[in-house]
């Protein structure tokens, strides 16, 4: 058991590795979509300042996107009410929430699973959600595209939080009894019909998950007879397949893979899509092994698990599917969230996707661990691998050296260097003063805007020097302006 002062070291730690992330928050901005989905409602709201029509027109826009370009309802009626819309000083905002949500999600769901669920100690889950949200924040692949930029983010990063207080709401309404079943009912079917209609892979890892849960109850009512949550998981299935196959059957979505690049289609394509995906997914869970803590946690962790999960009761043990079902499992989600893109675009994703696939290996592979930990406490092997603990300690040593070495971390480490060295401050005033040039432009006017000189890991590019590209055109409709563009930059 951790002594308190450890537990108050290891909260402290965490809490200041946030700092920077935070302090980064002023130097977020809008960026090309966040103009594309505000332009419309932005303009309502300069017209009326009625928040009920702005979120009218905004859905009218979701429904028209749905119909155009692609059937994700609820990611862009989020979209369409970005801050931009309503106060563009007050933009980085979005960002705290963000970041507080993300946190919360994570610890809810471990907490949830780890402690109630299979009755774990309380400083030892605390430890693992440490030290795993920790990791998803320091080594996020991108992080404009995960935290600053709202229409990634959110679509994004904001989904798959979401997508881990449904997880626990299904849970809950699954076995609670009590008065507040129906309600949880009710809002488990809500969370998951507005998942559905969002991005393709949170949707997907959302239908897998319940997918799992409700194998889970399966396994259950086979080996003890016990039925309970049986039904309530099934049901939860409705919400999330209809919702899905609203998004899949919108008309919009053949337009967007016209316009992405996906240019075959087929049984062979959709074989090829298939067995690209099984690959992608080997290749992301090595990858972020190895480029996170990931593996170094895992084998910290063993020693650990080794004297810790002799708590667990047999009968929660046994509530716990065989070792191979449960790796073929985790593995078969990840190839479930990767699926959409490479089938919809040929290829699995960057920057905010990229994202998601991280989030995903290192919230599930210590609970993996955990569970397969439970399985074999009473493992002959377990036990006489307790001694060499000193083993899994060096090995976790040296995964953690070559991560480090790997360099995933250097954009939390620019994060902070630029927040010291003065760039991100120039950063701001840059993009301010871009904002205040269009905001006293006539309507009429071709705004030219200088060349951007300095760049963080805050924010995208606004402008570019040709004002037909449509995230030029969508930025002057936002403004109101006839047309931007920036100044040529010197080769």
């Amino acid at each position: 058991m951790m002594k308190k002062p450890a537990v108050i070291v290891a909260v402290a730690i965490f809490v200041v590795s946030l700092i920077p992330f935070f302090i980064g928050c002023f130097a977020a901005h809008p960026a090309t979509d966040d103009f594309t989905f505000a332009y419309y409602t932005h303009a309502t709201w300069i017209k009326t300042g009625n928040v009920l029509k702005v979120v009218k027109d905004a859905l009218s826009y979701a429904l028209r996107t749905w119909r155009d370009w692609q059937g994700t309802l609820f990611g862009v009626l989020i979209m369409a009410l970005n801050p931009a819309v309503f106060d563009m000083s007050c933009y980085g905002v979005h960002a705290v929430i963000l970041i507080l949500f993300h946190v919360a999600a994570w610890y809810a769901f471990l907490f949830h699973f780890l402690k109630k669920r299979l009755h774990l100690p309380h400083d030892l889950v605390l430890l693992m959600f440490l030290c795993q949200c920790g990791i998803s924040l320091i080594f996020l692949p991108d992080i404009v595209e995960g935290i600053y930029w709202f229409n990634g983010a959110w679509f994004y990063t904001g989904a798959q939080a979401l997508s881990l207080f449904a997880m626990v709401c299904c849970d809950k309404a699954a076995t609670d009894c009590g008065k507040g079943k129906i309600p949880l009912m009710v809002l488990s079917a809500v969370l998951l019909g507005a998942l559905a209609l969002d991005n393709f892979i949170t949707a997907m890892m959302t239908l897998c998950l319940l997918v799992v849960m409700l194998a889970g109850r399966i396994w259950i009512a086979c080996t003890s007879g016990e039925k309970a949550g049986l039904a309530e998981n099934a049901f939860f299935l409705v919400p999330m397949i209809g919702g899905l196959l609203l998004a899949i059957l919108a008309p919009g979505n053949q337009v967007r893979m016209a316009t992405d690049g996906a240019h075959e289609s087929g049984v062979m394509y959709l074989l090829w899509s298939f067995f690209a995906t099984l690959r992608a997914a080997g290749f992301y869970i090595l990858r972020f092994f190895f480029k996170t803590p990931v593996a170094a946690l895992l084998f910290f962790l063993i020693p650990v698990l080794q004297t810790r999960v002799h708590g667990v009761t047999e009968k929660t043990a046994e509530r716990i599917p065989p070792i191979p079902a449960l790796i073929a499992a985790w593995y078969l989600i990840l190839a479930g969230m990767i699926f959409p893109h490479m089938y919809s675009s040929g290829y699995a994703g960057s920057g905010r996707v990229i994202n998601m696939y991280h989030d995903y290996v290192v919230l599930t592979a210590p609970v993996l661990l955990v569970l397969a930990a439970v399985r074999l406490r009473h493992s002959p092997k377990m036990q006489e691998h307790r001694e060499q603990r000193y083993i899994w300690f060096l090995l976790g040593g040296l995964c953690l050296s070559l991560c480090l070495a790997m360099g995933q971390q250097n954009n939390y480490g620019k994060l902070i260097s630029d927040q010291l060295n003065g760039t991100q401050k120039a950063y701001r005033e840059q993009f301010q003063r871009e904002y205040q040039l269009c905001e006293t432009a006539d309507r009429e006017e071709d705004v030219l805007l200088p060349a951007w000189t300095v760049q963080t890991v805050t924010g995208k590019p606004t402008v570019y020097p040709d004002p037909t590209v449509w995230t030029n055109e969508a930025m002057a409709s936002y403004f109101g302006v006839r047309s931007v563009r920036s100044e040529e930059t010197a080769e």
